[in-house]
This record gives structure tokens, C-alpha cells and sequence, in this order.
């Protein structure tokens, strides 16, 4: 399914609907609350890391050492590229996500930083859009087997546009995926082009162009 989008004078009514439903998501979340969960959560997360280091030079399977230090290398990158966004609210939301839902694994995927906020582009509008995608994913799931659920979120910038590439693997609900996901894209403002492949039951991707404003 592919669409070239236009701003129209309806966008900025749509792009309200948009936000109330991510506004709705975290209706009643003290985030007091979340940032403990978040500190709890990579706290967690970077002791498993150390505990498995340990064990592998104690029980002295050094072949394992080099995988496992890249794998750490490649997860501090990520984050340290997250971190630098350019946008508060879509940094919050990527990390909260990461914590707290634990049924799909989203991962974030750059090769190098990618600062929205001074991207020539809508990046508010960008990032309340991703967000709203994620969503979908997310609302569209089938957790009802014990089989992986995950979505990798690719940024890359080029010289005239922001590709953004969406690829997920698990039991999904593909008619209802596509009905979404084109509903979310026709509500927001962004001029783009995107694409949406419905693989097979257990494999979607979605691909949108941003361009940058001239």
C-alpha cells in the first residue's frame, strides 16, 4: 500500500486527534513514577550484562567475551543515540516504552546521531507521528503464543530526507495493522511518502520518506 501525502486544511484537525490519543495513553501515569521505573529498569537491565560478563571470565569461556562486549558497545550507541533525538517528549516515550512494555521488544536502529530538532522538517509533527506508529504496532499485536514480538524502528538520514523504516516479526492482526496504520498517517500533518507490506501474518514493514523543507 503506498501513498504520496499533501497538507490539506483538515490536517490541523487531525493532528488533534492524534495527540489526544497518545495524550490518552498516558492518562494517569505519575512521572514521578515512571522515572522510577525507568532507573529500576536499566538499572536491572545493565546488571544482567555484568553478571553474565562475570560469569563467562570466571567459568573462563573467553570466546565468549568478544560477542558479548559488542553487543554492550552496540546497546550503550543506541542509547547514547536516543538520548540525543533533539525532541523530550519522543526520548521519554522510546526509553518508557522500552521499560515498560514487556510483550513487544522495540529496538531503535542508527548508524550514526540523528538530531530532529534541527532537521529542516516538522520534527514535532514527526515525532508525534512515530509515536502514533509505534502505537499501532503495539495495539494491533497478538500476544496469545509465547513467540517473539518485536519491532526495529530504523532512522537514517540522507541528504534530502529522513527515511524511517519499521519492521516487525510476531502473530499480528494484519487487516486491522493496515486499517491503522493508514488512519495515523492520513490524521498527521507530514508530507510524506510511505509504503506499508503486510508480509504475512507474522511479518509487516512500513517505510516513510520524509523530505526536508526547501
Amino acid at each position: 500500500m503506498k501513498s504520496d501525502r499533501t497538507k490539506s486544511e483538515e490536517t490541523a484537525g487531525k493532528q488533534s486527534n492524534l495527540e489526544h490519543a497518545l495524550d490518552s495513553e498516558d492518562a494517569g501515569v505519575d512521572p514521578n513514577l515512571r522515572l522510577i521505573r525507568l532507573f529500576n529498569h536499566y538499572r536491572h537491565d545493565w546488571m544482567n550484562e555484568i553478571q553474565l560478563l562475570f560469569g563467562y571470565v570466571k567459568l573462563k569461556k573467553y570466546d565468549k567475551l568478544e560477542d558479548l562486549m559488542e553487543k554492550i558497545k552496540n546497546k550503550v550507541q543506541q542509547e547514547s543515540f536516543i538520548s540525543k533525538l533533539g525532541n523530550t517528549e519522543l526520548i521519554v516515550y522510546l526509553l518508557s516504552f522500552q521499560a515498560e512494555v514487556k510483550d513487544l521488544l522495540l529496538e531503535i536502529e542508527m548508524e550514526r546521531e540523528v538530531h530532529l530538532n534541527e532537521l529542516p522538517l516538522d520534527s514535532q509533527g514527526l515525532c508525534r507521528l512515530l509515536m502514533g506508529l509505534i502505537q499501532v504496532f503495539k495495539s494491533s499485536s497478538v500476544f496469545k503464543d509465547d513467540g517473539l514480538h518485536s519491532l526495529v524502528v530504523k532512522l537514517i538520514e540522507k541528504s534530502d530526507l529522513l527515511l524511517i523504516e519499521m519492521r516487525y516479526q510476531g502473530l499480528i492482526g494484519a487487516g486491522i495493522l493496515a486499517a491503522e496504520l493508514e488512519k495515523v498517517m492520513f490524521e498527521s500533518i507530514q508530507t510524506v511518502k510511505w509504503d506499508i507490506q503486510l508480509l504475512d501474518e507474522r511479518h509487516a514493514a512500513m517505510y516513510i520518506e520524509v523530505p526536508f523543507c526547501t
